[in-house]
């Protein structure tokens, strides 16, 4: 059965999306195997094949792996990000496609196919999305110290580049349903993965001693990096089983409430207060409002117990802990957005601007931070004024599609908005989007909203 698209070449079969998927996900578990290059090579050819047989299968699997960022695969000395290859994949697969379509209708008419279907994509998120590249790729010119441009080019791929063209890609390809529960029951599955491997410390013991606590950080190198990143799925899972369902979706609940166990144990209180808001606001919001309310005094409940299990974590937060030296880092950002209100400092430079001039006495100990502890902070000092003016335009349309969402009581929209809107709660105290994964998170849930949310799509 195919589904009829403005462009034949990107035809999409639906009964082979799930092939195509595990395809892909199989080369990069082939992957891990050996670590080198003609190994890579074999690897990324056969994603290359998943992708020209069914793009919509790659681009559901790409949600399954951002989780294992932080364990590249090798091709000799080098190190790519499992997403990074299949994108990367996807961008070849459908490059190809293209080719085909050249080659047996002419240009003529691939061009005039191509007009219908950028004008059928367009959107006021699709205008947000150039900005934001406009903004980054701006901001490689105008750089505070332009003897760290590596970093910054480094960045621009991983938290500009590459998610765009990954949301450009999903927007289309996610358009049939079958594709987008495809997608979020992979992006799920992955985020149980991560939470596997923070079981996994938890059995060995393993992890990072603070404050009198035991903290677990499965495939990340640290418990807050774990935690930003499983709040994500975490909240679409429970989200997606409770919204607008009666009853409830037992098969989103539970690996929620895997998930939401290893979140406690990463001790992160951002992402335990963040992902609890989120919920709670989604299932308010979506009339659930008695299920809401059992869960305020649910949190309230855990939040008493984990005061009382983890006494030092809670009473040094504003006493030399962490929130006290995130005061002071917040204080040292103010600072340089002063010194450089228009275009900021420029992608991945907070840490080569801060250490040397800006660090505040008291923080002495968190010198060698890499960012502000700040969404906005981090927008400002990242992408300058223009950063700062694109995210507002991406909380606008994000309310437009919350309303719509309510309207058209869609559980998928919902549980993606509601997983944004943790990660940004989340990263008013911590990094909410200046990741690799943080970032194509963000912009496969954006992906997923503009899709069920276009009209007329099935």
């Amino acid at each position: 059965m195919r589904y009829p698209l403005a462009l034949p070449a990107f035809a999409i079969s639906e009964r082979q999306n799930p092939g195509a998927a595990m395809l892909a996900l199989g080369a990069i578990a082939m992957g891990y195997a050996s670590s080198t290059a003609p190994w890579f090579v074999a690897v990324v050819l056969i994603s290359v094949l998943a992708a020209l047989w069914a793009p919509a299968g790659v681009v559901a699997a790409i949600p399954a792996v951002i989780g294992i960022t932080y364990e590249p695969l090798r091709a000799g000395r080098l190190e790519f990000a499992p997403a990074e290859t299949l994108i990367v994949a996807l961008v070849l697969g459908v490059g190809l496609r293209l080719l085909f379509q050249v080659a047996s209708t002419g240009p003529t008419n691939l061009l005039s196919a191509a007009r219908a279907t950028v004008r059928a994509q367009a959107s006021l998120m699709s205008v947000v999305a150039l900005g934001l590249l406009a903004a980054g790729t701006l901001s490689l010119a105008t750089l505070a110290l332009p003897a760290y441009r590596h970093e910054s080019l480094r960045f621009y791929r991983w938290v500009i580049l590459e998610p765009l063209v990954y949301f450009a890609l999903a927007g289309y390809y996610l358009r049939p349903r079958a594709n987008r529960q495809l997608a979020a029951a992979l992006f799920v599955a992955g985020g149980v993965f991560v939470a596997l491997t923070g079981l996994l410390d938890l059995a060995r013991g393993s992890g990072v001693a603070v404050e009198g606590v035991l903290r677990i950080s499965g495939v990340y190198p640290h418990p807050n990096a774990l935690a930003l990143y499983l709040e994500r799925p975490l909240v679409f899972a429970v989200v997606l089983g409770l919204a607008y369902r009666r009853p409830v979706a037992w098969g989103w609940l539970l690996p929620g409430a895997l998930m939401g166990v290893v979140l406690l144990f990463t001790f992160s209180r951002g992402a335990l207060l963040a992902a609890g808001i989120a919920v709670v606001l989604s299932l308010w919001l979506a009339g659930r409002r008695r299920l809401a309310g059992g869960l305020i005094l649910a949190g309230l409940g855990g939040g008493v117990a984990i005061a009382l299990t983890a006494t030092a974590r809670i009473a040094n937060l504003f006493s030399g802990g962490s929130g006290s030296l995130r005061l002071d880092v917040w204080r040292s950002a103010l600072d340089m957005v002063r010194a450089h209100p228009v275009f900021g400092i420029g992608l991945d430079q907070f840490l080569y601007v801060y250490t040397p001039r800006y660090v505040q006495p008291a923080a002495w100990s968190e010198r060698f931070t890499s960012h502000p502890h700040d969404l906005i902070l981090d927008l400002w000092l990242s992408l300058g004024i223009l950063g700062v003016i694109v995210a507002a335009g991406y909380a606008f349309v994000l309310v437009h599609r919350a309303i719509r969402t309510r309207a058209l009581r869609s559980s998928l929209a919902a549980a993606a908005i509601a997983a944004i809107v943790a990660g940004i709660l989340h990263g008013l105290v911590d990094n909410g989007y200046f990741l690799p994964d943080l970032a194509l998170v963000w912009w496969f849930l954006t992906a997923l909203i503009e899709a069920e949310l276009r009209p007329g799509v099935a």
